[in-house]
Order: structure tokens, then C-alpha cells, then sequence
């Protein structure tokens, strides 16, 4: 299944978390709510959670932003104090996202028979 926002497509392949979404109207006390992250208009990921740097983190550790890792032959590229690197997931590694866009998605609600339809 395919949806579109902005131009942007994603399919349900991209979502990293879909078990942390809280769909509208359901009790969402951390306001968790999903992330498109992009580059140029090309999906990486979309991630459910309550603010972007958690949706970073989650990104990586769902191995959806390999394609930003640093290697470490090419950490001296970003000078002595590291300008442009991100550290992110939970084992830290550092990240160039300086490419990456990320738009706040609205939230949707849960609805049995767009998912029996979609089956």
C-alpha cells in the first residue's frame, strides 16, 4: 500500500515503528505523531514519535539512515570540531543528515475498513 504526501510517496516498507502509531483520538499523553523524513523528495523512513530527535534515533536503530553513516576513514572530512556530524541511535554513530528534510505528517485515525479494503 502507497500513500502520498507533499509529493511524496511512501509505502508502508518505509514505516519504521508502525507498532508505536497512536492513531487520532486515541489517548496520546506524549503526543507521539509521525515523521517523514526525506531526501529531495525521496522517502528514507516515517517514524512515529514525540519529537524529531527521538524519530533520529529511531530511524537508525530501525536501519532506515545507513545511508548517512560516517565512515571512520572519512570523520577527518568534517575538521576538528566535527561541524556537520550528527550522533545518532542508540549506539551513537556519527551521521551526516545535513541532506535530509523531515516533515511533521498529520496523524490519522484507525479505521477497520480502510485496513480490511487495503487486505
Amino acid at each position: 500500500m502507497q500513500a502520498k504526501f507533499n509529493e511524496i510517496t511512501f509505502s508502508d516498507d518505509d514505516i519504521a515503528n508502525i507498532d508505536d502509531w497512536i492513531a487520532e483520538g486515541e489517548f496520546n499523553p506524549h503526543n507521539v505523531r509521525p515523521f517523514l523524513l526525506h531526501d529531495h523528495g525521496f522517502t528514507v523512513a516515517v517514524v512515529f514519535a514525540s519529537h524529531l530527535g527521538d524519530a533520529l534515533d529511531i530511524a537508525v536503530d530501525e536501519n532506515k539512515m545507513e545511508r548517512y553513516l560516517i565512515a571512520e576513514s572519512d570523520m577527518g572530512d568534517y575538521g576538528d570540531d566535527g561541524e556537520g556530524i550528527a550522533y545518532l541511535g542508540n549506539a551513537g554513530e556519527a551521521h551526516d543528515i545535513e541532506s535530509l528534510g523531515v516533515i511533521d505528517l498529520p496523524n490519522c485515525k484507525r479505521s477497520f475498513c480502510a485496513q480490511f479494503s487495503a487486505r
